[in-house]
């Protein structure tokens, strides 16, 4: 028999020993059942590198049926209706050493009377259509130097020396031809041509031929880590001149004359975003254009120079700017705002109790007094504060003042009489929020205002407006959480000359019905003779979604009295047109979406100690009140470009949503491509949104855009 043998160990061995027990002895730690570890993908690190030298790559796919019906009466004397069907096709895939790959192909039917319009959609001359486009984004060219190539349906574009900034902004136009981006970290380089056109109809917009053809070609510069220049060169041929460019042609419809338009601009800028105190930046833009009416051989030579900067100092971010332009200037196929000269200058402070701001704008059209053109002077002065009482209590308002003085000119003077006229515009907003009982959020607000435009096609609102907005149910970030929010209000009419009363009322609700399937809706009421309101009687959208299984989709949507939105108008200041009209629309859609192969990696920058991934979801809205938090009368902005780490980007849905469906788990940036704003709004956060995404969860973030250069 063998004797047990008793090692001897010193005080070290004998602590280490005790330590080995104690962790013997304690409890299982929890282990997520929820899914079979067996079922869940492989993570990056562990791909066979075989199979990543192979080139495969996640691929997404997706076609949606949509079936719309439209009836308006924009002019007020027939009722036109129309019956659209439409089909999307969509596919991604990515591949290792060619960058990404995207299709996408549209097709319309119309079944009715032309010039109805469907949806958010504009107006198509023609009964069918369509659009196709092939993107190849991120080829890598060398280890640092990258391109995108576009070919089909797609905007024209500018360089990165001439993106849009605080208030100037050169837009693009809609053409079917051929573009490439080539860049780096500190160059870029965008050439491109097509003929011109529009994208219109419904369900799913087509291209639509107009005059002409636009080609480009711009390149953008980093000289060390501070200064940025540009050049950028714009040809259009056979486009139409804009209105009142050629007064000498009274006799000749417009649409017969068309001319040949060459631009020029340039751009240097210096500095950096405006982070923390110290931070400045300046950028002048000059900007020439020569256009050649094809009838008459007649010319027209325009310049503009835009200077803008902005620091930040002691907590204040400051954005200044002054601009000259000369009459009929154009970039490219574009008509600029121009005919004027002006100034402006804007200042706001966040804290984080106490926010505020305030801005002062002078602008002069016919700025040198042409007796045979319209002459106006605008002074503008706007401000807004809140501040934050405690966790549930805030108040703040907003407003601006503004004077325009005018004169039509010695020549319709003379026809007309005197028509040396002037206008005050006032506006005034001011609300409080707060919790009563254990309710939820509770929001009384009150509006005022004299001769302000909000529509074109009606009279300047004029009067005040209390409303009472309150949320119903607790908690904004929980999955399918139930929401319902409500407003009363009261309105004083006094816009066309006799004082109104009526009711005004609102309600935005979303059910769940069962993990599948939703029901929401945003209504809004006002009297059918109101103007505080760019809609009349019952506007908004009722709609809900159920999931099929397997990726089938179907959904359906209702809309009422929309308001017609032209942002189609590019340049410096350029500004939103609304319109009334009497739209109803409703549309039914069935979607398929998949998703096959195996991705290369998950979106999102790679962090230290970020294991598996989540989904990141949201919406970009318009924050009319500029309090961050989306209410009932706040839409959601459409095809607006996300940006995931400055990186990975999806476009927002007709209803402001976007998703990013596989994203690296941690703290992750949301940034918007502020291009892709509709003016006149603009970013709200400079430094974007951040978001903390969980191991197999969803994040939810809430993005707003405001007006720019306003309260």
């Amino acid at each position: 028999m063998s004797l047990a043998q008793i090692q001897p160990m010193d005080r070290f061995e004998a602590e280490q020993a005790r330590l080995r027990k104690l962790i013997e002895g304690k409890p299982k730690a929890y282990e997520d059942n929820f899914m079979d570890p067996d079922t869940l993908p492989a993570l990056t690190e562990d791909y066979d590198p075989a199979l990543e030298a192979s080139g495969t790559g996640l691929q997404s796919y997706s076609v949606e049926a949509r079936y719309g019906f439209s009836q308006n009466n924009t002019t007020g004397l027939s009722t036109q209706q129309a019956n659209e069907w439409g089909l999307r096709t969509e596919y991604r895939t990515e591949t290792l050493n060619y960058g990404g790959f995207e299709v996408f192909a549209d097709a319309r039917i119309r079944d009715g009377n032309e010039f109805v319009n469907t949806g958010p959609f504009g107006y198509a001359t023609s009964a069918t259509g369509g659009r196709f486009t092939v993107r190849n984004l991120g080829l890598p060219i060398t280890p640092n130097t990258f391109a995108d190539t576009t070919a089909g349906d797609m905007y024209s574009e500018v360089s990165d020396a001439f993106r849009r900034t605080y208030r100037l902004s050169l837009g693009g136009s809609t053409i079917r031809g051929l573009s490439t981006r080539i860049y780096g970290s500190d160059n870029d380089l965008r050439v491109g041509a097509g003929e011109r056109g529009t994208l219109a109809g419904g369900p799913f917009p087509g291209f639509q031929r107009s005059t002409g053809s636009l080609a480009w070609a711009g390149y953008s510069q980093r000289l060390g880590n501070d200064l940025l220049g540009g050049v950028q060169v714009n040809l259009a041929n056979d486009v139409p001149v804009f209105p009142n460019y050629y007064g000498a042609y009274p006799y000749v419809p417009l649409s017969t004359l068309t001319e040949n338009v060459s631009s020029l601009a340039a751009a240097l800028g210096w500095g950096r975003e405006l982070f923390a105190d110290g931070d400045r930046r300046a950028r002048v833009t000059l900007i020439a254009s020569q256009a050649s009416a094809n009838l008459l051989g007649r010319d027209s030579n325009a310049q503009g120079i835009f200077l803008e900067g902005g620091f930040r100092e002691l907590g204040l971010r400051h954005e200044i700017g002054a601009y000259y332009a000369t009459p009929n200037l154009r970039f490219g196929d574009l008509a600029m705002i121009a005919d004027n000269r002006g100034a402006y200058w804007r200042v706001d402070y966040s804290g984080s109790r106490l926010s505020w701001g305030g801005g002062l704008d002078y602008e002069e059209y016919n700025p040198e007094h042409n007796l045979a053109r319209y002459f106006s002077r605008q002074t503008s002065v706007s401000g807004n504060v809140q501040y934050r009482l405690d966790r549930n209590s805030s108040l703040g308002g907003s407003a601006s003042v503004s004077r325009l003085n005018y004169d039509y000119g010695s020549t319709l003077n003379s026809l007309y009489g005197n028509t040396q006229s002037g206008t005050l515009s006032i506006f005034a907003s001011t609300y409080y929020q707060t919790r009563f009982f254990d309710w939820p959020a509770t929001r009384l607000r009150a509006t005022a205002r004299n001769q302000q435009a909000l529509v074109l096609n009606d009279v300047a609102a004029s009067g005040e407006e209390y409303e009472w907005e309150q949320d119903w149910i607790t908690g904004r970030y929980e999955t399918m959480r139930p929401e319902l929010t409500t407003t009363l209000g009261w309105a004083v009419d006094r816009s066309s000359g006799e004082t109104q009363t009526y009711p005004t009322a609102g309600i935005m609700v979303r059910q769940w019905m069962d993990a599948t399937w939703s029901i929401g809706g945003n209504l809004r009421y006002t009297s059918r003779t109101g103007n505080l309101s760019t809609s009349q009687g019952l506007a908004g959208n009722i709609n809900t979604e159920v999931q099929l299984g397997n990726g089938w989709r179907l959904g359906a949507t209702v809309m009422l009295n929309q308001a017609t939105v032209d942002t189609t108008a590019v340049g410096m200041l350029s500004s939103t047109q609304i319109s009334r009209s009497d739209d109803k629309s409703a549309f039914v859609f069935l979607r398929w979406d998949g998703i096959g192969g195996a991705p290369l990696q998950i979106a999102g920058d790679r962090q230290p100690g970020s294991v598996g991934s989540g989904s990141i979801g949201g919406v970009v809205f318009f924050d009319v009140n500029r309090d961050g938090i989306q209410q009932v009368s706040e839409n959601g902005v459409p095809n607006v470009e996300v940006f995931l780490d400055g990186r990975f980007r999806v476009m927002t849905d007709n209803a402001g949503r976007f998703e990013f469906p596989s994203v690296g788990t941690g703290s992750r940036r949301l940034t918007l491509r502020q291009e892709s704003v509709p003016l006149p709004w603009g970013v709200a956060l400079d430094q974007g949104l951040g978001v903390e995404v969980p191991l197999r969860g969803r994040a939810y973030a809430s993005i707003p855009v405001v007006r720019v250069g306003s309260e």
